[in-house]
Parts: C-alpha cells; structure tokens; sequence
C-alpha cells in the first residue's frame, strides 16, 4: 500500500511542452516511441501519464476505503441500499451517470468511483470488525462508559490496518474504472492526460497504422491488472 501512495505524487507533475514541429516522428535512439501529434516525447508522455493515472487509483482508492469503514461501523440502517449498490459492479453505474452528463471532471469520476466502490469494500471490511465488536475488548470499552473520541483515538490505527488490506483491490477498481470512461471518451477532459485517454487516442489508429505509444498503453494497463490481481498486499 505504501508503494502505491507514491504515485499520488503523479497528480502533481506539470504537462510536457509542446513542439507540433516535431510531431509524429517515428521511433529512434532519442526517442524510442517516437513523439505524438503534438511533439511530445511518447515515451515521456507514458511514464507521465502512467504516474498520473496510478495517483489517481491511489487518491481514489483511499476516499473508497474510508467509505468502506464508516458503512462497516454504523452501515446496519442502509443495509438495503448497500446489497443494492453492490448488485453491479461500480462501473455500470457510472458509465450511464458519465453518459447523460456529457462527461465526467477528474474531481467527480474520483468521487463516484470511490463512493461506488466502498459498497463492494464493505461486506470483507464488516467481517473483519464484527470480530471485534464481538471481542471482550470491545464489550470493556462499552462497560467503562468510554467517550468516542476516546475509542476513536485508540481503535481508529486498528481499523484502517483492516481496511488497508482491501487497498489493491480498490486501486485496480478505480484504475480500471478511469481508463475506460476516458477511452469512451466520457472521462476528464484533455487537461488530464492519462493511460485511459493515451488508449482513447491512439486505439483507433492501431488497425492501419501500429502505434508503439498505444500498445505501450495497453501494456501498462493489462501488467498493472495482472500485479495487482494476485493476493492482496498491505
């Protein structure tokens, strides 16, 4: 998890200059994807892009596990929305949600993409709190009348190591969910660049005209899914 909140330094990095004069070269020793239209670096431009979408997961990602741990510790009252939410996965629901408004901002694709996750985050994180809310430690803290800020202070470290363990899960869901709204084209906009819009760009040209820079894309996509598809990892 550690590792993957680096990346939220990604959201930082400033836009790679533009050079049109330079655009669309093909690939050389200085630059070993060539350059795109606009006469940026490809290769820069995926690792920048790269950097950008991972911090993206992680800020994503977070915001879901916070989520996840209030529905876990007083979600009982919304139980019927929450099965309701979790009938489909988070993607379903934003697609038609991007659709009808034209478009989604990063802030709003990075707060639906949390809100709707934590629902799916909730059921594993809950099993793992109800232990304890069942533990004689739990029944004590109740028994010595302790304030919540107080409980708050001393079981808050022990709940988020719990929700950490769902981190790779959240990450990849909010990887995934941003790449395909950009690729269709109902993600942020241009100012955000990302692998998502790297693939919406340069996908549709692959039949006719192979671009390193989209199978590069592509590859950065699927590896990451494939890293983070095996055991969950704190």
């Amino acid at each position: 998890m550690k590792g993957r909140l680096l990346f939220l330094g990604g959201l930082l990095l400033p836009d790679l200059a533009l050079d049109p004069f330079l655009g669309s070269l093909a690939p050389s020793l200085r630059h070993p994807l060539g350059t795109d239209d606009l006469g940026r670096d490809a290769l820069l431009r995926l690792l920048v892009a790269s950097a950008r979408s991972l911090g993206f997961a992680s800020a994503c990602a977070l915001l879901a596990l916070m989520l996840a741990l209030l529905l876990a510790w007083r979600g009982r009252r919304t139980a019927s929305a929450l099965s309701a939410l979790r009938s489909l996965p988070p993607l379903l629901f934003l697609l038609p949600l991007a659709a009808v408004a034209g478009g989604l901002s990063l802030t709003a694709t990075g707060l639906l993409l949390g809100a709707l996750a934590a629902p799916h985050l909730e059921p594993a994180l809950r099993a793992r709190i109800e232990t304890f809310r069942q533990s004689p430690a739990w029944a004590l803290e109740r028994t010595l009348g302790a304030p919540w800020p107080s409980t708050l202070r001393r079981w808050a470290p022990w709940g988020w190591q719990q929700a950490a363990a769902l981190f790779p899960t959240a990450w990849i869901t909010a990887l995934w969910g941003e790449a395909t709204l950009a690729a269709l084209g109902l993600g942020p906009g241009p100012g955000h660049d990302s692998l998502g819009r790297l693939l919406a760009e340069e996908l549709p040209r692959l039949g006719s005209d192979p671009s390193p820079l989209g199978w590069s894309a592509l590859a950065a996509i699927l590896l990451l899914a494939w890293t983070s598809a095996g055991p969950a990892r704190a």
